[in-house]
């Protein structure tokens, strides 16, 4: 990871209020989603939630990775979130999606496309690695054990 990283911690969203977020451009898939509301869901600041603004019923459960992926270190450059409009010592945080079907044991991370966020400003990006060693479904029970 480049520009002014910082993987480590995590973002924590006002617990009453959670931050706005906008993709500057829409996460695969939904493209006409652009504003979430980021809000932890576990008191720890494991687990997060960024819910859509426009469809309330659209859901995505995300973590910052390093809980569960201590050696995750993706490479994200310059020219990978240039749509931010960041210099090189922007802080960004990197959050990944989680599926989860059944509960925690089944649960897995999409390592393969993170999301880039800059919480000073709100704005984030779902960003595609070209990495094919990265799983688009690394279970985490497997990774916390």
């Amino acid at each position: 990871m480049a520009p002014g990283s910082s993987s480590d911690s995590a973002v924590q969203p006002d617990a009453a209020r959670g931050l706005v977020v906008e993709f500057v451009e829409p996460i695969p898939g939904f493209p006409q989603e652009r504003q979430f509301l980021f809000s932890a869901i576990d008191p720890e600041g494991v687990l997060f939630t960024l819910r859509s603004l426009s469809t309330p019923s659209l859901r995505f459960v995300v973590i910052p990775p390093a809980a569960f992926f201590p050696d995750y270190q993706p490479e994200v450059s310059v020219a990978d979130v240039a749509s931010l409009g960041l210099g090189e010592d922007a802080e960004l945080q990197v959050l990944v999606i989680v599926s989860v079907r059944d509960g925690l044991a089944d649960a897995t991370a999409n390592l393969l496309a993170p999301i880039v966020l800059v919480a000073e400003s709100g704005q984030a990006l779902q960003i595609v690695l070209n990495d094919p060693t990265l799983p688009l479904r690394a279970p985490l029970v497997a990774a916390a054990s």
